[in-house]
């Protein structure tokens, strides 16, 4: 499946697309690309327009120019995101499924745009805010040096999320092959990397960064009281949706549940089984 691109606001956004019928957009996260996807695509793609796209500053992406995080803070993604789903002719209904970032961004898509929100899947996504107080933020040895001066080290120069991350959070071994693609776009160390640490400080954690917070927030209360279709992808053991945070996401109404093996690449590991579990819920949609 071919890596297409599209001008969106003055930039390229990288996409892949198969298949007819109707949409439904996949949304990757920090540090993926729509590669995530692809074999979720070839099945799916049997019965719907199946669309991944490239988040601005990652996959085949452009970077954008500049320095520093607010070229990629969340409302810079949503920005480009908006557009690339209007230049794609997305704006019309769809539904979204969201890994990570991803899923936040599917959220808040659906709250903004309902009209637009056939149902949302999402898996391994920070829908709720989180606390280190309770024990629902991530790792704080390693997302508080991110967060800090040292994170500059960790990302622009040791690309931490490409070499360490990535298998910490996939239970089988990943390829050469697939190390190397997701590995691309960041070969060169300092600033082309600056997205994936811009994503680790995003994180809406003890109430900041406070217009991130405000925005998951917001979804998290909209996604508690819409009739939207949803679907959770659980993992099992999972790492972001456990505990705390499955127990608020499992209150949410007109909601299927499915458990497929794997921590958090869900997809590096249950391929097939989430392609099996969105094809079922699709086909009840109406």
């Amino acid at each position: 499946m071919q890596l297409r691109r599209v001008d969106v606001l003055g930039y390229r956004t990288g996409y892949r697309e198969c298949g007819s019928g109707p949409a439904v957009v996949f949304l990757h996260g920090n540090p993926t690309s729509s590669l995530l996807w692809t074999n979720v695509l070839a099945v799916l793609g049997e019965d719907h327009r199946c669309v991944a796209l490239d988040l601005i500053g990652m996959g085949g992406s452009d970077q954008l120019p500049g320095t520093g995080d607010d070229r990629y803070r969340f409302a810079e993604q949503r920005r480009f995101l908006d557009a690339a789903l209007t230049a794609l002719d997305l704006d019309g209904p769809c539904v979204f499924v969201g890994h990570d970032w991803g899923g936040v961004l599917a959220v808040d898509r659906a709250r903004r745009r309902p009209d637009t929100a056939r149902g949302v899947a999402y898996l391994e996504a920070g829908v709720v805010p989180v606390s280190w107080h309770d024990g629902t933020g991530p790792d704080r040895e390693l997302f508080g040096a991110l967060r800090s001066p040292a994170g500059e080290q960790l990302v622009l120069q040791d690309n931490i999320f490409i070499d360490v991350v990535l298998q910490a959070g996939t239970q089988r071994t990943l390829t050469a092959a697939e190390l190397d693609a997701y590995r691309a776009p960041f070969t060169e160390p300092g600033e082309g990397r600056r997205a994936m640490l811009t994503w680790a400080r995003e994180i809406p954690i003890d109430g900041e960064p406070a217009d991130v917070h405000e925005a998951v927030a917001a979804g998290a209360a909209w996604m508690s009281t819409s009739t939207v279709p949803k679907l959770l992808v659980r993992g099992d053991p999972g790492a972001v949706i456990t505990g705390r945070v499955l127990e608020q996401c499992r209150r949410w109404p007109h909601q299927t549940e499915v458990t497929v093996a794997g921590t958090h690449f869900l997809p590096h590991d249950s391929s097939p089984q989430i392609a099996a579990a969105l094809r079922t819920w699709l086909a009840g949609l109406t």
